[in-house]
């Protein structure tokens, strides 16, 4: 690169105490350009880069985030704002931006995105940060690692951001969220969601304001995995009636928090199918929560339309509230859900339609094969008859039902792992996957029996990975931790 005199970049830098800022002439930056142009405020050594104080990057720039670069570490109470771009040089090995707190206090850099240009982080390990904000700017988050943040990861306003095959674990608050009175439409598949929300207050993983009218949120083939009594799995709401929200639910399998999914307001309509919500039962009071789905509508445009879900081990199966528009199968079109061991209070309850509306829920499978015990299972008019009736027959129920089977034994040994892993379980298993933190398959086999052991794991690279277990009537998501 042809080196320009420092005298020169002092006509066009803005180096004050407080900030850098680029000029806004159209260049790419990379870090070691910065620190070769800033006196100080960005130190490089090797390839690991310090930034010291608050970076500007202006309309028409471009940050350039090269393969060189391994480390950027944020010294302090960092903003690093984009009003330009970010691009991401193609790489082998992950680079790690790390808040680095002063005086032991929290870290708590933030990154925002200001009516920028199109921007992408891809394969990044981001830590000990505050939040990253994203207002009006469509960016591209591939393969990431969020941990350890101090507020809710990603904060999006009036865009569209697309976050895939990402990893967020251990942060205080929610991996992803927008505000009440905001639109946006993000797309959320192949990610892996474990264990935010540390610090217990009631949010969820997923914390999602209204959605935009020309566009659908996606939230697909996710994992979320909870650990708090206080925090949900997913949650979409428009208290305020601000847009058109679409929501599209697949592929999810949403387990351990206080509960799976709820949509709460108006103009909502969501289009659940396919997911699995398991064991969402962290709530120790059953009349605040616990619900697989929740659905909870101010007047009939809140609908939602579930779809081969199996729904099971949740304090409550589905719950509708006040009005609403709930379709959970009809004679043209069944629902085949299935709900099984939904109960509290030493009561089963499948379905509870506390509301004025009805609901249509044909062809599911409510854990037994007859109309009278669908009935037992099934709170509605014929319980309580200022409520909306449930019409549920004809009922389904498969020869073999795919269940998350309490019964089904599942360990992995030695956890953590050093060079091998065992997993033995008490259902054959077709096949068995280790995925990295990136959603990334690393290992994979199909041993078609009740054992099997990984080998030679000594040659992956220590961390959080995930085994997960495919048998004939389910899936199995288990952590691993190599050291």
């Amino acid at each position: 690169m042809k080196k320009i005199p420092f005298i020169t970049i002092l006509l066009f830098f803005n180096i004050s105490f407080a900030q850098i800022i680029t000029p806004g002439m159209g260049k790419s930056y990379t870090f070691s350009d910065l620190a070769a142009d800033t006196s100080g405020s960005v130190v490089v050594s090797s390839d690991i880069a310090n930034l010291y104080q608050d970076l500007t990057i202006s309309q028409k720039d471009t940050l350039l985030l090269d393969a060189a670069l391994q480390t950027l570490v944020i010294n302090g109470n960092i903003v690093v704002t984009i009003h330009g771009s970010v691009v991401c040089e193609p790489r082998q090995n992950k680079l790690i931006v790390s808040g680095l707190a002063e005086n032991d206090s929290a870290a708590t850099f933030e990154w925002r995105f200001d009516e920028a240009q199109r921007s992408t982080f891809s394969k990044i390990i981001f830590e000990n940060g505050q939040n990253i904000l994203i207002d009006k700017t469509e960016v591209l988050i591939d393969s990431c690692e969020f941990r350890n943040f101090t507020s809710q990861v990603i904060k999006y306003m009036y865009c569209n951001p697309v976050i895939q095959g990402c990893y967020f674990h251990d942060n205080r608050l929610a991996a992803i969220n927008s505000g009440a009175n905001v639109t946006g439409a993000p797309f959320i598949k192949d990610n892996i969601f474990y264990h935010n929300v540390l610090d217990n207050v009631n949010q969820p993983q997923i914390n999602l304001g209204p959605g935009s009218e020309s566009d659908t949120v996606f939230i697909i083939d996710n994992v979320i995995d909870g650990c708090s009594s206080m925090s949900g799995g997913v949650a979409i709401a428009d208290l305020m009636n601000v847009s058109r929200t679409n929501v599209v639910l697949r592929g999810n399998r949403i387990e351990n928090n206080r509960y799976g999914y709820t949509q709460n307001g108006k103009n909502i309509y969501a289009l659940l199918e396919d997911n699995m919500f398991i064991d969402n039962n962290l709530e120790t009071n059953p009349m605040n929560g616990g619900s697989g789905v929740s659905i909870y509508g101010y007047d009939t445009t809140c609908a939602a339309k579930l779809r081969r879900n199996v729904i099971s081990g949740n304090l409550w199966g589905v719950t509708a509230i006040y009005y609403h528009n709930v379709d959970m199968g009809t004679l043209d079109d069944f629902g085949y859900n299935s709900l099984y061991d939904n109960e509290n209070g030493g009561t089963v309850y499948a379905l509870y339609n506390n509301a004025y509306s009805p609901i249509s829920a044909i062809g599911n499978c409510w854990g037994g094969n007859s109309a009278e015990f669908a009935e037992e299972v099934i709170y509605h008019y014929n319980d309580q008859d200022n409520l909306g009736l449930v019409t549920f027959e004809p009922i389904w129920c498969p020869e073999n039902p795919v269940k998350d089977n309490p019964a089904f034994d599942l360990e992995i040994y030695p956890n953590p792992a050093g060079d091998i892993c065992h997993i033995v379980s008490s259902e054959q298993v077709k096949c068995v996957r280790i995925v990295n933190s990136l959603g990334q398959t690393v290992r994979q086999a199909q041993p078609e029996t009740h054992e099997y052991t990984f080998s030679s794991l000594k040659n992956m690279p220590r961390g959080i990975y995930f085994i997960v277990v495919e048998t004939k009537n389910e899936i199995r998501v288990k952590k691993l931790e190599l050291r």
